[in-house]
């Protein structure tokens, strides 16, 4: 019995990132030790253009990197010049993906300032994903003083044009150089920036969305509430057999309707319940899906509005199919960093198209709009705000 309650996955009615400790039990590195060699050969900057400047396609001239071994523990951090790794052919993250990984950003603010957004909550929950996989732990105070460094040597390829941005991408991995399923005692953590356009270049776009009954993206007990690498690479084919029939992303969830994610956002509902009340819904932490940092902002922004019900609660398709038909549903979106509001214009469900209400002049509903003017004035604008850091 013990053995089972230590599996079973928490929900959370109340926020994931309420109480942030980012400290660590074992000796962590330390951001004082960290050294820094600049490249000799700079790399040429691409145009602030949003066709060319897509997500990923770039990379920054240095990255952070920090080893780790079971016998000498941490080594310095230290700022290099941006390179390729060498990788044993038995490293534990090529076969049994072991290896977590965040997604942060960071802005160009008023005065030349670099801003980060809740990048203290990203370090949180990269320290959850590395305890699941049995990965080091870490000092996540001390990370992301390394990270805002880094930000610092490399801040000219933080874009200055509104929409722009440098994501950031820390990463941990296995590296022992040995076959077996077993905790590794070597590993390797990094963390690499790349410059990216907005998602959307014309503005907001809503998607069309497939409800995938024949996939499911994590189970109950599983690792779906963990960002690991092992999560993501069975999504690839799913996605390509909805896209060639006419949608952009899948709509996870289980057997029985229980609604998860869209693609590798989280999901919200603004609708009129049966009570004849607003209220925004999203999809609980019960363990399966990942708690999203820009799902537990717009929690926040949303209760705080005081203007409607905001709740996290077990929701089915069944219901969702049901608000869309009885004209209910006000409007549906995702969230997430790389997109940060996604709006939805149709889900497929069971053979059949069912169209959701949005305003074709703001390409989104009112809510989703009013949300992402919210956020992006919190990320970039001049006013001090609890979830920025400026550097």
């Amino acid at each position: 019995m013990m053995l089972r309650s230590l599996w079973r996955s928490p929900i959370f009615s109340f926020s994931y990132y309420a109480n942030l400790d980012l400290s660590c039990p074992y000796p962590s590195f330390q951001s004082r030790d960290l050294t820094t060699t600049h490249t000799m050969h700079y790399i040429t900057k691409p145009p602030c253009d949003p066709k060319i400047m897509t997500f990923g396609a770039f990379h920054t001239d240095h990255l952070l990197e920090i080893d780790w071994s079971e016998k000498m523990g941490w080594s310095r951090p230290q700022i290099v010049p941006f390179k390729s790794f060498s990788i044993h052919p038995f490293s534990a993250c090529l076969h049994y993906a072991i290896e977590c990984f965040e997604g942060a950003k960071a802005y160009r603010g008023p005065n030349n300032s670099i801003r980060t957004f809740r990048l203290n909550c990203n370090m949180y929950r990269m320290k959850q994903s590395a305890k699941r996989l049995s990965l080091p732990d870490f000092d996540g105070a001390e990370l992301e003083r390394c990270i805002e460094q880094l930000l610092k040597v490399d801040r000219d390829w933080i874009p200055d044009r509104p929409g722009f941005s440098c994501y950031i991408r820390p990463t941990l991995m296995a590296t022992e150089e040995a076959l077996g399923v077993r905790a590794s005692s070597r590993a390797k953590l990094f963390v690499a920036l790349c410059p990216v356009g907005p998602y959307f270049p014309s503005g907001l776009k809503p998607v069309r969305v497939f409800c995938n009954t024949s996939t499911i993206r994590s189970a109950p007990g599983g690792v779906g509430g963990y960002k690991v690498a092992g999560n993501y690479a069975p999504t690839v084919l799913p996605l390509k057999e909805v896209q060639k029939i006419g949608f952009h992303q899948n709509l996870w969830m289980l057997p029985d309707g229980l609604v998860q994610e869209m693609g590798v956002c989280n999901l919200f509902f603004f609708w009129k319940n049966k009570q004849g009340e607003k209220e925004l819904v999203t999809p609980i932490l019960d363990g399966t899906i990942l708690p999203g940092i820009l799902r537990d902002s717009i929690l926040e922004l949303t209760r705080n509005m005081g203007k409607f019900k905001v709740t996290e609660k077990k929701l089915y398709i069944q219901e969702v199919v049901e608000a869309i038909e009885e004209g209910r549903m006000i409007e549906m979106f995702g969230s997430g960093t790389a997109v940060s509001i996604q709006p939805i214009e149709a889900i497929g469900y069971n053979d059949k198209i069912y169209e959701v209400q949005y305003d074709s002049k703001l390409n989104a509903g009112e809510l989703s709009h009013e949300l992402f003017d919210i956020l992006t004035k919190i990320q970039t604008g001049g006013e001090e705000h609890k979830w920025v850091r400026s550097i």
